[in-house]
């Protein structure tokens, strides 16, 4: 999220560990410096191939891992190197988030999926019931000193009116979250998921928040939106690269 966490509130309560299997579609983005993984945002698989994100967590040298929900683990999961992100052509770039922050991250060679630790996640259809709270996940900072968790993150979110997160909503955008409930620098580009009839469906991105993390709702957004953007944008990587189906 494109939040600056030098002000996090010490007496909020960020969110509690994710375990087990539960979000086999988790995907860490990771920068690598020099000889290290560094954790940069998170993502969404929706293939074996391609995984959603937020426009500005855009970079070099990207990698992705997941199939574990320990942050940069040398034993667990699956590592690709991101080969291309396809921000949304009205993304503006400037430092600051805006609209459309929205993006595709291709990976060099397709994920394994065996439907338990690694599997993709499918977007809410259009007319379909919509869940009333939100999980928010995310390997993003936990305190003032900058601190990384361990462990997959997971926060629950009630929907929050526009208002709530800014004077003037942007569009293609939802708001969720309360004081002690959402989420910091690093949880950028991460999963919002409902949870209907036992069934986890994406509904967001994460996007940005207020500068002191965790102290209100944050903005995400909306793939209900994209819809269309992300079916197109996976066709034509699709026929760019040869991708399977899956």
């Amino acid at each position: 999220m494109k939040v600056r966490c030098n002000d996090i509130d010490p007496e909020r309560g960020i969110g509690g560990n994710a375990t087990g299997h539960r979000y086999p579609f988790m995907v860490q983005l990771q920068q690598l410096l020099a000889v290290s993984y560094v954790p940069h945002c998170g993502g969404s698989l929706l293939t074996a191939s391609c995984i959603l994100t937020a426009a500005h967590c855009a970079g070099e040298s990207l990698h992705a891992q997941a199939g574990t929900i320990h942050r940069d683990s040398e034993t667990q999961g699956q590592r690709r190197s991101i080969v291309r992100m396809v921000p949304h052509a009205r993304y503006v770039q400037d430092g600051s988030t805006g609209p459309y922050d929205i993006a595709l991250a291709l990976v060099d060679e397709p994920f394994r999926l065996d439907g338990v630790t690694v599997a993709p996640i499918r977007l809410l259809p259009a007319g379909h019931e919509e869940p009333l709270t939100t999980d928010v996940l995310g390997f993003g900072k936990i305190d003032h000193d900058d601190t990384l968790p361990e462990q997959l993150r997971v926060v629950f979110c009630t929907f929050r009116p526009p208002t709530a997160c800014r004077e003037h909503p942007t569009a293609g955008t939802f708001c969720v979250g309360s004081p002690g409930a959402t989420a910091c620098e690093g949880d950028s580009g991460g999963p919002v998921v409902g949870t209907v009839d036992g069934v986890d469906w994406l509904v967001g991105v994460v996007s940005y928040g207020l500068r002191t993390c965790g102290s209100g709702p944050i903005t995400c957004t909306d793939v209900a939106s994209y819809s269309d953007w992300i079916r197109d944008g996976l066709e034509s990587l699709k026929a760019d690269y040869g991708l399977p189906e899956n």
